[in-house]
This record gives structure tokens, C-alpha cells and sequence, in this order.
């Protein structure tokens, strides 16, 4: 087997693995996250450095927030799985309400059921995320891992 099948075998074995241990690997994917932001910000830092010694005015403020950033996100990932289910959950229950407000508000009478449940599953799992909090972003976002890395593999494995 050449290395491009080898890779689209183990793509698809860790997407069956993030699947079924979602919560493991949504909390790694946020840590990887994590990591490349504050990389970057060491980087940008050395950069900024480099450019102030040539004589050049500029601010290193961003990088360092950077740097910070990645710390926090690397240190404390469940806090930023947290601000996800937050924020993925409230786009959810405003998407509901929105859907809902122009089923009403519309001038066409017969709306379809199906579209009122799409509405009201939105504003609950928009509730639900939130009240799962960190650990519900990290299984969801581990679930979403699984399947790009499973279409990945596939897709290695088709153009191989």
C-alpha cells in the first residue's frame, strides 16, 4: 500500500475514533487551536522586534494578545468550548426566533410544518448547546472533526 492509501486509511480510522470519543478530540482540536495562536503570536513578536530595530514604529500590542490568547486557550480549552456552546447556542435560538417572527409576519398562508419545526429546533438545540456548555461544543465539535477527517479519507483514497 503507497503512503497516500496508508494516509487515507488512518484519516478515516481517526475520524471513526473522533466519532466515537468525541469529547476527546474536540477538546485536542481546541488545544491545537490554541496552539497555532500562540505560535503565531511568538512569531509576530520576532517579527515586530525585527522591524522596530530597522527604525519602524509599530505597536507589538497585537501579537502579544496573541501570545495571550493561545496561553489561555491552551491552558483552560474547556473556557473556550464554553464561549463556543455560548455563542453557537445564542446564533441558534436568534435563528429560531427570526425564522419564527417571518413565519408570522409573512403574507403567504399556508407555511409548511416542516419549516415551523426547523424553527423550533433551532431555538432548542440553540438551548440545549447551552446548557450543555463546554462539554456539548466539545462532543459536537469532535462529531465534525470525525466527519472531515472520514471525507478526507475518502476522498485520498478515490484519488489515489
Amino acid at each position: 500500500m503507497n503512503s497516500t492509501k496508508t494516509f487515507a486509511v488512518v484519516s478515516i480510522l481517526l475520524g471513526v475514533t473522533a466519532i466515537v470519543i468525541p469529547y476527546f478530540f474536540g477538546t485536542l482540536a481546541v488545544m491545537v487551536l490554541g496552539g497555532v495562536i500562540l505560535a503565531s503570536g511568538i512569531v509576530s513578536l520576532f517579527y515586530m522586534y525585527y522591524l522596530r530595530r530597522q527604525g519602524f514604529l509599530i505597536s507589538v500590542s497585537g501579537p502579544w494578545v496573541q501570545v495571550i490568547a493561545g496561553l489561555v486557550i491552551l491552558v483552560w480549552p474547556e473556557l473556550t468550548l464554553w464561549l463556543i456552546a455560548v455563542l453557537l447556542g445564542a446564533g441558534l435560538i436568534l435563528n429560531g426566533i427570526t425564522g419564527l417572527t417571518a413565519i408570522r409576519d409573512s403574507a403567504v398562508i399556508n407555511i409548511s410544518v416542516a419549516h415551523k419545526i426547523q424553527q423550533w429546533l433551532s431555538i432548542s438545540l440553540g438551548v440545549l448547546l447551552i446548557a450543555m456548555g463546554s462539554f456539548g461544543s466539545a462532543i459536537l465539535l469532535g462529531f465534525i472533526l470525525g466527519i472531515a477527517l472520514i471525507f478526507v479519507g475518502i476522498q485520498q483514497w478515490k484519488w489515489q
